[in-house]
């Protein structure tokens, strides 16, 4: 195999997972939106939370790696339910303000600064679990974290989906979704499924940070980025469809990594031109639904 083959191979399987981390975000912002009509735009700041205090597990209280995952969904989880009391309930109330933008915006600051304050801003290895030794599949190596973040982010993603669909609390949340004054008739505690929903957000975000940090740094201000490219993958696959957000997840990872093996300076910029070409074409995303509005 050749050497560009094994690069772009490699760029392939880099582009998967962090895609998929890309799409487990987004799938927070899904299901907040669908249930609420807002996004939590600290979502990256909950991935960096879950990569730090993940790492003090596993490493300063010398945790199992499963046992800082669950640790760190728990504690993201109960984010999630401050993050709904003080900055989505108390704004959402009034019609058509969009105030909980900059609340959630003014969230991702104070945390941020917080792990300044508790872990400093210098950038921490994350020992994978599965050690450095990299696989070879082909003539690519490949780290077992990379593969291991596949799997994980990607079967989440479809369990957290078969939770709504099959599960009767799963279904009483997008009951709410489709409509909140018929699932309040029908006897669904609305306000129990919205602050359920921004759990169940936060703690998506929490583990994509715990499953990407050992195959880059844990540091006060790795969530920005993802957080944003994150809201990219919802916004291109269709921010109301979760296969369209998967879809684009995977999508962003992999052109960012095979653009990254052409010109790395210019992998950012190019994957977002690309991006804004289709939702010139698709303005609701690949898979969003098209609204149609009678006059």
């Amino acid at each position: 195999m050749s050497s560009l083959l094994v690069k772009l191979w490699q760029a392939l399987v880099s582009g998967l997972s962090i895609g998929s981390i890309y799409a487990l975000i987004a799938e927070g912002y899904y299901i907040t939106f669908i249930t609420t009509g807002t996004l939590n735009f600290g979502q990256g700041e909950f991935l960096m939370v879950g990569a730090l205090f993940g790492l003090t597990c596993y490493l300063s209280f010398g945790l199992p790696y499963a046992v800082a995952v669950l640790a760190v969904v728990l504690l993201t989880g109960a984010m999630g339910v401050g993050l709904e009391r003080v900055a989505i309930r108390p704004l959402i109330r009034h019609a058509l303000s969009l105030s909980w933008v900059l609340s959630t915006v003014a969230v991702s600051i104070i945390l941020k600064n917080a792990a300044v304050q508790l872990w400093g801003p210098e950038q921490v290895k994350f020992p994978s679990p599965f050690g450095e030794t990299v696989v070879l599949i082909g003539s690519a190596g490949i780290f077992p974290q990379e593969l291991f973040i596949i799997v994980a982010a990607l079967g989440t993603v479809f369990a957290v989906q078969l939770f709504l669909r099959r599960s009767l609390f799963g279904k009483a949340l997008i009951a709410v979704a489709y409509n909140r004054n018929a699932a309040a008739v029908m006897g669904i505690n609305v306000r129990r499924m919205v602050v359920f929903a921004f759990v169940l957000s936060s703690a998506l975000a929490g583990l994509g940070g715990i499953l990407i940090a050992p195959v880059t740094f844990a540091w006060a201000y790795m969530g920005t980025t993802p957080g944003i490219k994150a809201f990219a993958a919802a916004i291109f696959g269709g921010l109301d469809n979760p296969i369209g957000i998967l879809i684009g997840g995977l999508v962003i990872g992999v052109l960012e990594q095979l653009f990254g093996v052409v010109n790395s300076n210019l992998k950012e910029g190019i994957t977002f031109f690309f991006i804004l070409t289709v939702l010139a074409m698709r303005p609701t995303g690949l898979m969003g639904r098209r609204e149609i509005t009678k006059v």
